[in-house]
């Protein structure tokens, strides 16, 4: 015999619906319970019947093509859902949920099922606010409905809903929620009386369902998903704090639906023994006017008890003398943005609350929680309930498992788990460690919501890293997401995830781009033996690609001048270059582009010099003396004498100095320049010999010391005529005098 069908529209969070939901059904007494929420988890209702301690959330994860995706639907103990679950429970009722599934496409985008509905919500509730003069939703649900007895509140909720809906059509995200809703109130109809809770803005779309029909299958993931219980704190539930859905101040709405109409008295307390535990000590006579401006307030607002903005509202008149910025933040509904003034900051903790969940012991656990605990107390780093740093050091092979573990934990966000100090690349001087380890109650929370990236230690991190390189933007968010997978172990990434960021570097469109980003990947792979990367392939594709793109580049670049980041990039390439056979590169095609651009005259002075410091560097007899005299020469007959050294001994300053032919043909063709040459030629020329540490100037000096006739050590300076020192510190004054009225010096 088909049912009666009774739809209970809500407030998700609401302490009056909660009280309104249990009224309906000892009066209906129902065969089913249908309530808004995933479908997917009915096959595992009987782990919310388990004995947990609100607030929980049932977390779901599920991969797209754009990678993982994650949503909530939370549950705390004056929630109307939760009120009929465990009514169901109670009673050995038939409950499901009868909401589609947080993958379908209904909740794109939607990181909480129970949240406030769209624009045209919005605007309906705007519209009741200004006949009503409260200040936002919030203000005005209280004022209206929060606080009425369940009999008075039904067809006022009635009502109220049947205004905000309207005569809307459903839309494309309500449309097939609403149609699931409906298949399994006609499924349930056929068993008995049902009861359905759903969100207030859908009830009346629901209650012309009619008997018949099987029961609805959720739709499957179409990349794959998982549902998960997890413990939640009121601070995740405080809209203040960003949680779309339901009521601020979740600390109050739990004392309103314990005490009813004592919450005001009791929240008040609570809220002035904070602040005395503060460094805000309010004085009797502050308690006084509190509770004064509160009464007034409430009775001004018609309000037979204080209301949750009364008590505010109060508070703030008596406690807060300074003048405010702006509008206090209950004034508005949204995130709470800015520097509060510490009173207000206290009294929003106070009204949040520091209420955490706690899932019953015998909950289903993720597989990546079991992974993660048993890989702490296999290594021995399970957090302490105080905190404790360690030390640890990757040159000793004993530490290196306890600091990948700790890394890729680090990489997750799970809490608990803090690296105070340590190494910024994996080829640094010195690579100790240093981790601080305290149990956190959000610790296995986060661990659970982790596992949206895996069900291991490893593969979640290896997951994560493959998302952060395809979301990466720039060429060094790439490097750096690979330099942290040398930290975790991962010495391999999938396949197409490195070719993707080869193709990257393949597209980067200047020869500067590449040099930091190259010369931080072959240190790795050169020398991250601490890291156990040495060789590795997760960066061989990488640096192939890269040499590659700077031969081509190096081809194309025309012009006059280049940018350090051109010589650090070319230093690079020589590196590569030396390494070529191992990573795939023709070291003979690469010099021969390099020899193309000695002598190519429409190449940059600083170009030639650096392409022959790299030959020079690669093989110190590929490049004779004459050939860098003649580039020198050359480049001193165009004005760009300083340009082309700069090139040449950022790559080769060693061999240049092992023949003493090349430094006196530069000393010769800097005597023939006049004043005004080599002043214009000065600054490349410090560039060029600020590449030489303080031993090989000395070596410099000598050099041209014996030139010179002089003695090859410091005190033939002294042997140097009067007027010849005077003339060079009045050159120098003139240098700075220019560049000071250049803008270049101070």
């Amino acid at each position: 015999m088909a049912g009666r069908l009774h739809v209970v529209g809500v407030r998700h969070h609401s302490p009056a619906c909660a009280r309104l939901v249990s009224a309906v059904l000892a009066r209906v007494d129902p065969a089913v319970v249908l309530i808004e929420g995933p479908a997917d988890w009915n096959e595992k209702m009987a782990e919310l019947a388990l004995d947990h301690a609100p607030p929980i959330a049932i977390f779901t994860h599920y991969l797209t093509e754009d990678g993982p995706v994650s949503s909530f639907t939370p549950f705390c103990a004056f929630s109307p859902e939760w009120i009929a679950l465990r009514w169901a429970f109670e009673h050995d009722k038939l409950v499901r949920f009868c909401d589609l599934p947080s993958w379908s496409k209904a909740f794109v985008g939607v990181e909480n099922r129970y949240r406030d509905e769209d624009d045209r919500y919005e605007r309906a509730v705007l519209a009741l606010c200004r006949r009503t003069g409260t200040s936002d939703l919030d203000a005005l649900w209280d004022h209206l409905f929060e606080g009425r007895s369940p009999d008075e509140l039904e067809p006022a909720l009635e009502a109220y809903f049947q205004q905000i809906r309207g005569d809307a059509e459903a839309d494309e995200r309500d449309a097939p929620r609403e149609a699931f809703m409906r298949a399994h109130a006609s499924w349930a109809l056929t068993r008995g009386d049902v009861v359905l809770i759903c969100g207030g803005y859908h009830a009346p779309a629901l209650a012309d369902a009619l008997p018949g029909g099987p029961e609805p299958v959720p739709p499957a993931p179409s990349l794959g998903g998982q549902s998960h219980l997890v413990p939640w704190t009121y601070t995740r539930m405080d809209s203040f704090a960003g949680y779309q859905a339901g009521m601020p101040s979740p600390m109050w709405w739990e004392l309103e639906w314990k005490l009813g109409a004592d919450v005001a008295e009791a929240m008040i307390e609570r809220s002035i023994a904070a602040l005395r535990s503060n460094t805000q000590k309010p004085t009797v006579a502050d308690h006084i006017a509190a509770r004064t401006g509160i009464q007034a307030l409430a009775a001004l607002r018609g309000h037979e008890t204080p209301k949750r903005v009364d008590v505010l509202d109060g508070l703030l008149s008596a406690l807060v003398r300074e003048p405010l910025p702006g509008p206090p933040p209950w004034s508005r509904r949204g995130i709470v943005t800015g520097d509060l003034h510490p009173t207000l900051a206290t009294l929003l903790r106070t009204f949040t609350g520091d209420r955490v969940g706690r899932l019953s012991a015998e909950t289903k656990r993720p597989p990546l929680l079991r992974d993660v605990h048993e890989t702490l107390a296999r290594l021995g780093l399970s957090p302490p309930r105080n905190p404790r740093t360690i030390s640890l050091d990757w040159r000793i092979e004993g530490d290196r498992d306890k600091l990948r573990a700790l890394h890729r934990l680090r990489l997750l966000g799970i809490p608990g788990f803090v690296r105070t100090s340590g190494p910024s690349w994996g080829t640094d001087a010195k690579m100790a460690e240093a981790f601080r380890l305290v149990w956190r109650p959000d610790q296995d929370p986060a661990i659970i919501e982790a596992s949206r990236w895996g069900s291991t230690l490893e593969g979640a991190v290896s997951l994560l890293l493959s998302h952060r390189l395809l979301e990466a933007e720039t060429l060094g968010a790439r490097v750096d997401a690979l330099g942290d997978a040398a930290f975790v172990g991962l010495t391999k990434l999938a396949g197409e995830i490195v070719e993707l960021v080869a193709n990257a570097v393949a597209s980067t469109p200047s020869l500067g781009a590449l040099g930091p980003a190259v010369e931080k990947l072959l240190g790795l792979w050169r020398h991250g033996e601490w890291l156990e990367v040495v060789g590795a392939p997760l960066f061989s594709p990488v640096l192939r690609a890269a040499g590659e793109r700077s031969l081509s580049l190096l081809a194309g670049i025309q012009g006059t001048d280049l940018l350090p980041a051109d010589l650090q990039a070319m230093r690079a390439l020589a590196e590569l270059l030396r390494h070529g056979e191992a990573l795939g590169l023709d070291p003979v095609d690469g010099r021969a582009a390099l020899a193309r651009r000695i002598t190519d005259r429409a190449a940059p002075a600083m170009l030639r010099g650096a392409a022959l410091g790299a030959i020079w560097l690669l093989d110190s007899e590929a490049a004779p003396v004459d050939t860098a005299i003649d580039g020198a020469l050359s480049a001193s007959s165009e004005g760009r004498l300083g340009d082309y050294l700069a090139g040449l001994f950022a790559l080769a300053r060693g061999p240049a100095l092992r023949d003493d032919r090349l430094v006196g043909a530069v000393d010769a063709a800097l005597g023939k320049l006049d004043d005004d040459a080599f002043l214009v030629a000065l600054p490349a020329l410090r560039l060029a010999f600020s590449w030489f540490p303080p031993a090989e100037r000395a070596r410099i000096g000598a050099l041209l010391a014996g030139r010179w006739g002089k003695r090859p050590d410091a005190s033939w300076i002294g042997d140097v005529p009067a007027d010849v020192l005077q003339a060079g510190l009045a050159l120098d004054a003139r240098v700075l005098s220019w560049g000071r009225a250049l803008g270049v010096l101070e």
